[in-house]
Order: structure tokens, then sequence, then C-alpha cells
């Protein structure tokens, strides 16, 4: 009996934990004339297959069709579920430290890239 209420209260509170679990919006902007972003597509594919949905929304924008409000292409925006807005802009960036940084943000102490992360953001313009 005792045993059952553990099991039952333990299943009730990983449910619980699992519904405050939100999703990251990843941003991606592109133009097919620039380069550059044809250097990041690939890459960016590759990431979107390996870090997908339920915890990454993944959007590309073509800017090429319309005018958005970036600094240049290519550009990524993260909406952490801090609601904290982090932009990465150029192929370089991109390249070498997207990869990374979403490897650190999906580690089972950090899911979705809470505070309590301990990446430092030095790279960031946030």
């Amino acid at each position: 009996m005792k045993q059952s209420k553990l099991i039952l209260s333990l299943i009730l509170g990983l449910l619980l934990s699992f519904s405050f679990i939100s999703a990251m919006q990843i941003d991606f902007y592109y133009s097919q004339q620039c380069p550059h972003c044809q250097n990041v597509i690939p890459i960016i594919n590759n990431l979107m297959n390996q870090y997908n949905k339920p915890y990454y929304i993944w959007k590309t924008f073509d800017t090429s069709q319309t005018t958005y409000n970036i600094k240049g292409v290519p550009t990524i925006k993260i909406q952490t579920d801090d609601f904290r807005d982090i932009e990465i802009v150029g192929d370089a960036p991109i390249i070498n430290k997207l990869h990374c940084e979403l490897q650190e943000m999906s580690t089972p102490e950090c899911i979705t890239y809470p505070a309590e992360s301990n990446h430092k953001g030095s790279w960031f313009i946030n």
C-alpha cells in the first residue's frame, strides 16, 4: 500500500514537472541570394533534424521575399523559455557556436535553457 502511494506520487510529480517545460523558439533568417546563408543552410537543416520538437520550435524566414527587422543575414534569433531574446548574426558565429550552444541547452539538467544553465552568454547579443 505504501509502495503504491509512493509510486503514484512519483508519477504525479513527473507529470507536473513535464507540464511546465516550454519550447524554445529558434528563428532562422536567410536569403537565397546570400553566399553566407548558403554556407549556413545545410548546418541549420542538420540542427533542425537533430534538435527538434517538443523542446525546439524552428521557423525559417526567407528575407528575399519580405522585409524583416534584422541587422543582416544569416541571423538566428532564439526566444528562451524564460523570455530572453538571443541573436546570432553571421555565418561564422552560427557555424562555430550554435551546435555547441544547442547541445548545452538540451542537457538533462537544462532542457530548454533556463536561468540555471552554466552558459555565460559571452558571444550573444542580448
